[in-house]
């Protein structure tokens, strides 16, 4: 660690809008919860975070607030932001008598007052030592590249409040883009789409279940339907109602062209020679919504290039970020430098 021992706990962690993911040596990935607070409406003390939180969405009473703390991989609520990793921290590090220490993904592109804002918030949670890799190099390690080799490899992180689209090679990231379009979106759009066509209300996480049942960015050639319960809006009466597959592609197609135009537009300025390996080598997707049906091929239609889905998508962020904690010169070199909430302060 920059002539520094390390002794606390070594935790690579993702924070993204919809998870946050975490992986310690020797075990791998220990904690995949979603980034969601549940608090006491009038204390604001914690009541749970996570899973268990997030299954509380559409079904709590006035005196629970639920908050996702999180936005687009920074922080929206810098207090609730310190109280879920702080929560998480405690779950992965139990009864450890040192502080870990965290290399964390951020971002490509955010401004130093973000980026000060995300270590301020992981430290003050309980690490004692933090440093924050941008996300596409993050992933590429995950994946078991070698970012730092005079080669271009094109890396899409489809999360659930963004996507990124990043150009890597020889350490950096040589062209960024960030579009805010992601799982949620087609989330919103399925209920609005139910309520404006079908006469149908839903919750979220209805509409996240019909997403990952039937939902795609092709048509599947089978004609598939799911069945669902849901609330008519004419009388407000319970239902079960028949949804197909072809009307949840068609209801999230504009999100899957937004993601692909975010892809197109990277390519556009993309120095020729890169291009060149991008070709060669494929767009690597990654990400929880890199499991939509059909979404690798339909990339594959619009740009002409093959695209890889890793085997562990979700998590290739925390996997990178351990790994680099794990390389201290991959750090060092690149000019990545470990902070304590003294120096930060």
């Amino acid at each position: 660690m920059c002539g520094v021992r390390m002794i606390g706990l070594k935790i690579g962690m993702d924070i993204g809008t919809g998870n946050v993911t975490a992986a310690i040596d020797g075990k791998g990935v220990v904690l995949c919860e979603p980034a969601v607070l549940a608090l006491e409406r009038e204390t604001g003390e914690i009541i749970d975070a996570g899973k268990k939180a997030f299954e509380m969405t559409g079904r709590c009473p006035d005196a629970i607030k639920l908050t996702r703390p999180l936005l687009s991989g920074g922080i929206a609520e810098l207090e609730n932001s310190e109280k879920l990793i702080r929560t998480f921290l405690e779950r992965i590090c139990k009864n450890k008598i040192f502080k870990p220490v965290v290399v964390a993904t951020m971002p490509a592109g955010i401004t130093n007052l973000e980026k000060r804002n995300i270590l301020d918030c992981i430290l003050k949670a309980g690490a004692g030592k933090a440093v924050l890799i941008e996300e596409p190099l993050a992933a590429a390690l995950g994946i078991g590249i070698n970012p730092e080799m005079p080669y271009g490899t094109m890396i899409v992180n489809i999360g659930a409040g963004t996507t990124g689209v990043a150009v890597v090679t020889m350490g950096s990231i040589a062209v960024a883009k960030s579009a805010t379009v992601g799982g949620d979106d087609m989330d919103r759009i399925i209920k609005t789409y139910l309520k404006n066509n079908r006469g149908i209300e839903v919750g979220r996480l209805t509409a996240e279940e019909l997403k990952q049942l039937i939902g795609g960015a092709k048509v599947r050639e089978e004609t598939i339907a799911a069945v669902a319960k849901g609330k008519d809006t004419a009388d407000g009466m319970p239902l079960f109602f028949e949804v197909t597959a072809q009307e949840i592609n068609f209801a999230i197609r504009d999100c899957v062209d937004e993601i692909c135009k975010a892809i197109t537009d990277v390519l556009e300025v993309t120095p020729p020679e890169l291009v060149k390996d991008i070709t060669d080598s494929g767009i690597f997707l990654c990400g929880g919504m890199s499991k939509l049906y059909g979404i690798d091929k339909y990339i594959e239609e619009v740009t002409g290039i093959r695209v890889k889905i890793p085997g562990n998508e979700s998590h290739v962020s925390a996997l990178g970020c351990l790994r680099a904690l794990n390389e201290e010169n991959y750090l060092k070199q690149n000019g990545y430098h470990f902070v304590t909430l003294e120096i930060l302060e």
